[in-house]
């Protein structure tokens, strides 16, 4: 007998699920799986069958509105991986299952205000009288574009119920398609009718463009009408009534493919250390079996190689391969080999897709038209089935963690979803978390190593360089003495130089030398960042922007001097240190454009630049054999941040942008300039001493109860007014002290404390 009530996950910020009655019609078909349009208060939503039962919770439930699927577009799997990811990181499983559909597969009710009657504008200046005229003069508003526009979002609702009380506006909630869903075309199909020689005679001898059409869609046998009415006209319409056509509807595929590598005629020879850690994945594979494998390799060493024959080991058996990596604009080259080995076999999901080429490359993926995927965070939620092997590359890497609700961690949901599917993960990475590393060592996950470069290459060669005793008259800007000297002798080489500062902008802040006056966001509290080029300060936390003041709004005093240095600057730097040079910056404002970081990594990899200066988007995973300097500006530019990450993302960034150099025929050397070379990041990463690092991080950890010996959970409290946030926070703790089951043995509370970004943020 039929469930008449299902379970239904709404993405809401409420950690439950609510129940509604089915209609008679729907209650005989597969539900579990399938997006529904519910009530939910005064609005209707879009939310995910989870569940079926017989009992309501009370008696008051609401029916269903509609079904968005005549099967499920869910399946089981993902559902087990969503419900686990909502229960760990404390998300709502509705909001997890909305971010795991695209943008275009969810309706949702947006208010709207409608005049009420034929009036005439009213002429008043009191906030009632606004709203309505400005309803009047729309015919319908949308609620939010009141808000913006007569700039009362917080007595907006009042006036509302109180110019709907008085009859004078309706408010009303519409439903809407969400933005980029599915879309289909008119197709013009030549018929057998049209295809009969000499059928075009029937037809008037100054109807020119309907006989050329004709002729035309009998070599093409069908083509888009849009395409044909640009070139013929009317003409398919005038074909269609005579019967020698037809015309269909077919949904319009819109995805983006980029560019593919080329394959060798044969796949290159693997070392002895790749066939060792091969040969476990490949067994895994064979036996359906869930492995958590790390691969630590140093930079160069043929992970991505590793990936390529698991990845077809996994396709010979028709399992499908899902790869992540931490930014696709960044990793090229690794999207490139897995797209040149797998063909139109393989796509890619990232956030620089359009909403619709996200819709239809999710479509096309749950049909089974990719069974291979290369992805950034959020395509660990791809509709894949069957699948044989998931890879992480740069495991260890920030960009995995989501950082605004839902929350959760692709490289953890990578090792949950392999176990769902009996799948083995590789975690990849030439520098591995310590959490990764922890796990390895404790036998959690299975680890490989690859401790050798490609061809035996050697590691490249490294110079560290105290700032405090570089004599500032021998600098040029920013670049020491030694780092100018060897630019100059790598490009007179004709190799090619890659400069690293994790810090984009001119100058980090402006400051007044006078009364120490330092602009800061109003929104953040954070100090501005200078812009020379605008020139603007600018928030690198919420981009609001401001004009650089000529005086001091202070003590109208005019020195104002800028502070730190930036890519911008050093940008200037190097054109002063190397006349003539062909320089790039890749950071953050050079690459706003689409494909633009694509552009520059493409012009540098074929020699037109010679210099590539960025942030640390040029660290990772790229693979320039031209290269034989990398010059890292300051070496200490995120060691001392208030995290406890800090040194091991240092540590990391280091190793990572060093590996950029000395993977052709030149050996590799690199310059290390720092105000700290005796702390031990700096140190260990001068010589490429990763497991060293480790031990003295853990020891550290050990002692302060720090993760992977114990968990951290950051509970962030807002509220317009900080002393709200902050009472709200002291009661929070009282609370969790009290609560007989947060025993000290157990439970450490620190805080409340305020937000590295007091103001705003996430």
């Amino acid at each position: 007998m039929p469930h008449p009530y299902v379970v239904v996950a709404v993405p809401v910020p409420a950690r439950k699920e609510f129940t509604y009655r089915l209609s008679d019609q729907s209650a005989d078909s597969v539900l579990v799986g399938r997006r529904v349009v519910v009530p939910f208060g005064s609005r209707h939503l879009t939310g995910v069958v989870v569940g079926t039962t017989d009992k309501p919770p009370d008696a008051r439930i609401k029916e269903i509105h509609e079904f968005l699927d005549e099967s499920p577009i869910v399946t089981s799997e993902m559902l087990k991986l969503t419900k686990w990811a909502s229960d760990y990181y404390l998300s709502s499983w509705g909001e997890i299952l909305r971010a795991a559909l695209p943008v275009g597969w969810n309706r949702r009710s947006r208010r709207y205000a409608f005049p009420a009657g034929d009036g005439e504008p009213p002429d008043g200046d009191s906030l009632d009288d606004r709203i309505v005229q400005m309803v009047i003069e729309s015919g319908r508003l949308p609620v939010t574009t009141l808000a913006k526009r007569t700039g009362e979002s917080s007595r907006l609702e009042t006036a509302l119920r109180r110019l709907t009380r008085a009859g004078r506006i309706v408010v009303r909630a519409l439903l809407e398609d969400t933005p980029g869903g599915a879309v289909s075309e008119t197709w013009v199909e030549i018929l057998p009718e049209g295809c009969v020689d000499g059928v075009e005679g029937t037809l008037r001898k100054n109807a020119v463009r309907q006989i050329a059409c004709l002729l035309h869609l009998r070599t093409i046998r069908r083509a888009r009408r849009s395409d044909l009415r640009s070139r013929f006209g009317n003409a398919p319409d005038a074909l269609e009534k005579k019967g020698m056509v037809r015309t269909f509807l077919e949904e319009r595929t819109r995805i983006a493919h980029g560019e593919l590598e080329e394959r060798g005629e044969v796949d290159p020879e693997l070392t002895g250390e790749q066939e060792k850690a091969l040969d476990p994945i490949l067994l895994a594979i064979q036996e359906r079996r869930f492995e958590a494998r790390l691969l630590h390799g140093v930079t160069s060493s043929g992970k991505t190689e590793v990936y390529i024959r698991a990845a077809a080991a996994a396709r010979s058996v028709g399992r499908s391969v899902l790869v992540l990596v931490p930014e696709i604009a960044l990793t090229p080259q690794t999207v490139g080999r897995f797209r040149a080995r797998f063909g139109k076999e393989a796509v890619v999901l990232h956030s620089g897709l359009t909403p619709a080429e996200r819709h239809d490359t999710w479509r096309e993926i749950h049909r089974g038209r990719y069974p291979v995927v290369v992805g950034v965070r959020s395509a660990i939620f791809a509709p894949l089935s069957d699948i044989g092997l998931i890879v992480v590359d740069e495991e260890h890497d920030g960009s995995y963690k989501q950082g605004e609700s839902p929350r959760y961690h692709a490289r953890d949901l990578a090792v949950v979803r392999a176990r769902l599917a009996h799948a083995p993960v590789i975690l990849g990475s030439a520098t591995p978390s310590i959490e990764s590393y922890y796990n390895a060592r404790t036998g959690k996950y299975e680890k490989s190593e690859l401790r050798k470069r490609i061809e035996n290459r050697p590691l490249p060669r490294v110079k560290l360089i105290d700032l405090r005793k570089e004599p500032y008259d021998d600098r040029v800007g920013a670049l020491t003495l030694p780092l100018v000297d060897r630019i100059r002798a790598a490009l007179s080489k004709k190799n090619q130089v890659m400069i690293f500062l994790n810090r984009r902008g001119f100058s980090p802040f402006l400051h007044c030398s006078d009364c120490g006056y330092v602009p800061r966001c109003s929104h953040c509290d954070v100090a501005y960042t200078y812009h020379r080029m605008e020139p603007i300060l600018r928030c690198h936390y919420c981009g609001t922007e401001q004009v650089p003041p000529a005086e001091c709004p202070e003590c109208e005093g005019n020195r104002i001097s800028h502070r730190g240095i930036g890519t911008q600057r050093v940008e200037e730097d190097l054109a002063r240190a190397v006349p003539g040079a062909r320089i790039a910056r890749m950071d953050l404002d050079t690459t706003r454009r689409r494909d633009s970081a694509r552009e520059i990594l493409q012009l540098f990899a074929s020699g037109q630049i010679d210099i590539l200066l960025g942030t640390q988007m040029i660290a990772k995973g790229h693979h320039f054999p031209g290269v034989s300097l990398v010059g890292v500006v300051n070496a200490d530019t995120a060691l001392h941040l208030p995290d406890f990450r800090a040194g091991e993302r240092s540590f990391q960034l280091l190793i990572q942008v060093s590996g950029r150099a000395g993977r052709g025929e030149s050996p590799g050397e690199v310059v290390l300039q720092s105000f700290a070379p005796d702390h031990y990041c700096v140190r260990y990463a001068a010589v490429h001493d990763y497991e060293s690092f480790v031990e003295r991080e853990l020891a550290d950890r050990r002692e302060l109860k720090y993760p992977p010996f114990a968990r951290i959970i950051s509970i962030l409290f807002r509220a317009r007014q900080d002393g709200r946030a902050r009472i709200a926070a002291r009661r929070f703790r009282e609370m969790v002290r009290r609560d007989p089951t947060c025993r000290p043995l157990y439970w450490e509370i620190l805080g409340p404390t305020p937000a590295p970004i007091p103001k705003g943020g996430s």
